[in-house]
């Protein structure tokens, strides 16, 4: 039988990935379309990823507890024909013809040249130059955006964000993500082992 995958949808305009929280199903089981088989947590809410079709689960290939891309395959469904049909995207047709190999120009069209920009150059003081404009200001460094999971996680921890101010988000927008906390509070740990012994 054919295969669909079952695809991380797109949860939100400004939500890049999602953490697998709850997989319903497994390999084997019978399925309908548009049923709930996997949760998922963003960093604004818990929600379901359903089926594309019916069919038979095949496989699936997330674990739990980690974080996937939107777009990310989350595992397979045996579908029938006609279903598979449906999920396949065709490709499509090569052009007819001869293919130019460069734009042609009219006799009387002239091609101006690009101009050159100016880019400001950094100053003494950590700010860029002042050539038309505002400061471009120093790179900053720090969790400035962090997602209301981060921040529960961190008032279990007890800890405030000037303690988190060497984290560089890695998440959409430069957002400290909850992986991006973990690594930060594993390597903290690492230190503090090492230094005591």
């Amino acid at each position: 039988m054919p295969q669909v995958p079952i695809i991380m949808p797109q949860l939100g305009e400004s939500i890049a990935e999602a953490t697998i929280v709850d997989i319903k199903v497994k390999p084997g089981d019978e399925v309908v379309d548009d049923q709930e088989i996997i949760d998922v947590e963003t960093n604004k809410a818990v929600m379901g990823v359903t089926t594309p079709c019916k069919g038979k689960i095949d496989k699936i290939s997330v674990q739990l507890k980690e974080t996937y891309p939107v777009g990310a395959v989350l595992g397979y469904i045996e579908a029938s024909e006609a279903d598979a049909a449906r999920f396949t995207k065709q490709a499509p047709p090569p052009p007819q013809g001869e293919v130019a190999e460069e734009i042609p120009v009219r006799a009387d069209q002239e091609v101006a040249p690009a101009r050159e920009k100016k880019i400001p150059t950094r100053g003494r003081d950590g700010e860029g130059s002042r050539d038309g404009g505002l400061p471009v200001p120093a790179i900053t460094k720090g969790a400035t955006f962090m997602s209301p999971r981060v921040r529960a996680r961190m008032a279990e921890l007890q800890l405030t964000t000037a303690d988190l101010a060497g984290i560089m988000g890695t998440g959409a927008g430069n957002r400290v993500t909850i992986k991006d906390l973990e690594n930060f509070l594993h390597k903290i740990e690492n230190q503090t082992a090492h230094e005591a012994s």
